[in-house]
């Protein structure tokens, strides 16, 4: 793992914050927790699916270590960077562009359009979720609804949601969401457990499962588990409000508990429920479930409350990157607080439209973690490290150095093919009228 420290330096950004509501480390904890653990785990089995069951178990523990490890030199990365420059905290933009002053002169040139790039990044990929959620919501009310009342197109549902997401989105910060976080979690305890007692009835024999899937699918396996196990902007987000910084980072920190609870579900999740439902699983493991058994119905009903409550914690950078940086400082300071509201209102109803306009929920995952998280959670925290180690040291054979260049070669190729597929599955859903996602 990453060391903590690079430099010699006495100053301790840490010690310098000044940090308005402040969490806990267990809050933290179920903060991080949340903003991973969501809609991309119930999506497991489809994505074991796409890859045939052996080698997504392999595939799943390989990509939970290298995100964790980019985790990891990302948080790193950005404390040495402010240690070095003696100011408190940088956001991931900034920390970027100021590690990479440090770093190899043919990158410098890079500063801008990587500031840029990494705000650009954030909004879609967490923009991205919130129609994820907003689909999710709607297919298991939709589900719920069908069988006990009417049949109805699941984008009404969708515009059902336009006025208690406007509500929720007023929640004003992260402190103030960890009671939501905490009340989601405790739910999808319940909700899990009553998944795995279907998971674990009716298992059918293992052999009849493809242990290798056709290679044209892995594209699709490969966004979905990326998806699932990052959340590379809340990740730096929470820390910067965290009581005491210092526990989050390191082999037992508050992050790596967090990530290796999600790698653990993420199998657990993808194995079983391949294995329960085979080639007939659908986008969610929620759809596979009975429509007319009381204790299904709940499940959907569980889950579709715990999106919703915590859809303003994905939200939350989105609003971050847009409001903070580029809208705040160009209103007047008396009419903030109610343009922000406007503002976070917009981004709900948004978020909705857009999920109306592409409903599908595999391809929208598969593409947003992808594309996104390829730079967010493995590129750009490789390009800070190898940034910060050049004037340093790289370790025994530049064992930090090839480690930061394996993690980029991945990234670009897990990202260019993971977000193909799904653009050319769109075109074909749209134009030809199949999916072949399944």
């Amino acid at each position: 793992m990453a060391d903590q420290f690079y430099g010699k330096d006495n100053y301790d950004p840490y010690e310098h914050r000044n940090v308005v509501s402040p969490i806990s480390n267990f809050g933290a904890l179920m903060n991080v927790i949340k903003s991973i653990v969501g809609t991309g785990i119930l999506a497991a089995p489809m994505a074991f699916h796409n890859a045939g069951w052996l080698n997504a178990l392999i595939s799943s523990a390989m990509i939970g270590i290298i995100v964790l490890y980019s985790k990891q030199i990302l948080m790193c990365g950005l404390y040495e960077v402010a240690k070095r420059r003696r100011v408190p905290i940088f956001s991931y933009a900034d920390g970027l562009v100021e590690a990479i002053a440090e770093g190899p002169p043919f990158m410098h040139g890079l500063q801008k359009i990587l500031r840029g790039s990494v705000n650009t990044l954030l909004f879609i990929y967490h923009f991205g979720s919130c129609c994820v959620y907003v689909v999710f919501i709607a297919n298991c009310i939709k589900d719920f609804g069908d069988h006990y009342w009417a049949v109805w197109d699941s984008r009404i549902y969708m515009c059902c949601e336009i006025l208690p997401l406007c509500l929720i989105y007023c929640v004003p910060n992260l402190r103030s969401l960890v009671p939501y976080a905490m009340a989601a979690n405790f739910s999808l305890v319940i909700g899990f457990g009553i998944i795995f007692y279907y998971m674990f009835s009716n298992l059918q024999p293992i052999e009849e499962l493809q242990q290798f899937q056709d290679f044209r699918l892995y594209p699709l396996f490969f966004g979905a588990t990326l998806f699932a196990l990052e959340g590379a902007g809340l990740i730096v987000s929470i820390e910067a409000k965290m009581k005491t910084p210092k526990s989050y980072v390191g082999i037992t920190g508050v992050l790596s508990r967090s990530i290796f609870i999600v790698i653990l579900l993420q199998l657990t999740f993808g194995f079983f429920g391949y294995w329960r439902y085979g080639d007939g699983i659908k986008s969610a493991i929620l759809q596979s479930l009975p429509y007319d058994e009381i204790l299904a119905n709940i499940a959907r009903v569980i889950f579709a409350f715990s999106m919703y409550i915590t859809h303003p914690l994905q939200a939350y950078v989105s609003i971050e990157v847009m409001w903070d940086n580029w809208l705040k400082d160009k209103v007047a300071e008396k009419r903030a607080f109610a343009l922000e509201l406007v503002f976070r209102m917009c981004l709900a109803v948004g978020s909705v439209i857009f999920a109306i306009i592409l409903p599908n929920l595999t391809l929208i995952i598969s593409f947003v973690g992808a594309f996104c998280l390829s730079f967010l959670g493995l590129i750009f925290p490789a390009l800070i490290d190898i940034s910060i180690r050049y004037k340093t040291d790289y370790g025994p054979a530049k064992i930090y150095l090839i480690l930061s260049v394996l993690v980029i070669a991945f990234g670009i190729i897990g990202g260019a093919t993971g977000s193909f597929v799904p653009i050319e599955q769109m075109i074909k859903l749209y134009i030809d009228g199949t999916d072949l996602a399944g």
